[in-house]
């Protein structure tokens, strides 16, 4: 049983099922992938996991992304430096109604309009799930309950796993889709700095010659309801290439930019940002939930064939994917909590010091090198990160 249709939810059921597990996806919309909740980048990296077929769900193929400081100083990365929100330009509802066609073709159910209840629980175990479908209650059980239902995952909580997030840990995030400007680029855009967005940024994903996503991402601790947006229309007014556009879709939400949390216990999984398999930097996580949900479904084919659903069986998935990025989403959230102790004249030195550096690798040695290099004032700042990296 899985509890949502993202990318996170149909990769673990694809994967499941494809190992011969029956699996039932629920799904509280009416829709999958409507309503569109996030700023549609995705790393090329997607194309080796196979699970999607033709090109409909690509709006653009982009050459690398661009990140500007405070001050204007542009870093320029190729794709396969520029991290896992860049190299397709998607259009996610498209994306993800191909995910969860892929997992219904490999033997999955899905039922839409399916509300999560509540866990069904039998001397203090799970058994299952209790949904509302429509003016029906329905008591499904079930080996495994998979929570792939989002930032402060319901089932995670119900099953005692502590989801809630602190502000300090959420951005609150909203994207104007909009049309008729002149940004015309092969990059997908970064801006970074305290005016622009305290904690967090902007981002610009052009989805065709006149077309863009243009988003922002706030840190909820340094922010009031009603910012982010506020932010998001003056950079809008400041940029005269996106100023005369107008919006055909405007979406809100938050992204997680924690530290993961547990992810199993017995009878159930959290996978994507249930389990908060999130980048700290850059709230992105759908190259995570694609992999993360590989490694749940092939988890959960293998207790299947041993019919054996307890902790210590299911801990192979969080095994494999702390393994695959653990290490690197503990290291971010580091970075993070430097990034947010830096004034805009540190982010600018840093600028500084990468935009014409010519990486022979791309590691966080190699960065803290080319910073340290230019500005040595910076060894400081950059300690507890060195020390991480030699780990």
């Amino acid at each position: 049983m899985v509890v949502g249709s993202g990318p996170a939810g149909s990769i673990t059921a694809r994967f499941a099922a494809q190992a011969g597990a029956k699996v039932l996806i629920i799904e509280r919309r009416a829709e999958v992938g409507v309503p569109v909740l996030c700023g549609e980048g995705v790393s090329q990296k997607v194309d080796n996991f196979k699970v999607l077929e033709g090109k409909r769900w690509i709006a653009t193929k982009m050459q690398g992304a661009r990140i500007f400081s405070p001050n204007g100083t542009m870093i320029t990365l190729a794709a396969e430096y520029a991290g896992n929100e860049t190299g397709y330009v998607v259009y996610r509802d498209i994306f993800d109604q191909e995910l969860a066609r892929g997992a219904v073709k490999k033997g999955a159910k899905l039922m839409l309009n399916t509300n999560a209840v509540d866990l069904l629980k039998k001397n203090g175990k799970i058994k299952g799930l209790i949904a509302q479908q429509f003016d029906e209650t329905l008591e499904i059980e079930t080996d495994v309950v998979v929570g792939a239902d989002g930032v402060e995952s319901r089932v995670g909580r119900w099953a005692g796993i502590k989801t809630t997030l602190k502000p300090y840990d959420l951005e609150t995030c909203v994207q104007y889709t909009l049309t008729n400007i002149d940004w015309d680029s092969p990059y997908c855009d970064f801006f970074l700095g305290k005016q622009v967005a305290p904690g967090g940024y902007v981002w610009v994903f052009p989805k065709g010659k006149d077309v863009a996503n243009v988003g922002i991402g706030v840190l909820a601790s340094l922010s009031e309801a009603g910012k982010a947006k506020q932010y998001l229309d003056r950079f809008i007014a400041s940029h005269p290439e996106l100023k005369k556009g107008q919006p055909v879709r405007i979406i809100t939400g938050a992204d997680p930019v924690a530290e993961p949390i547990q992810s199993v216990t017995d009878n159930l999984l959290l996978v994507g940002d249930a389990a908060r398999q999130v980048d700290p930097i850059t709230g992105g996580g759908l190259m995570h939930a694609i992999e993360a949900g590989k490694y749940a479904g092939e988890t959960i084919g293998k207790a299947v064939e041993k019919q054996r659903f307890d902790t210590e069986t299911l801990s192979e998935y969080e095994t494999c994917w702390k393994n695959a990025f653990g290490k690197k989403l503990h290291r971010n959230y580091v970075v993070k909590e430097i990034m947010l102790d830096m004034e805009d004249k540190t982010l600018d030195m840093l600028a500084d010091s990468l935009k014409d550096y010519k990486f022979e690798e791309f590691s966080t040695l190699s960065i803290i090198k080319a910073l340290v290099t230019k500005h040595p004032s910076l060894l400081v700042k950059l300690t507890p990160l060195m020390k991480l990296a030699r780990t």
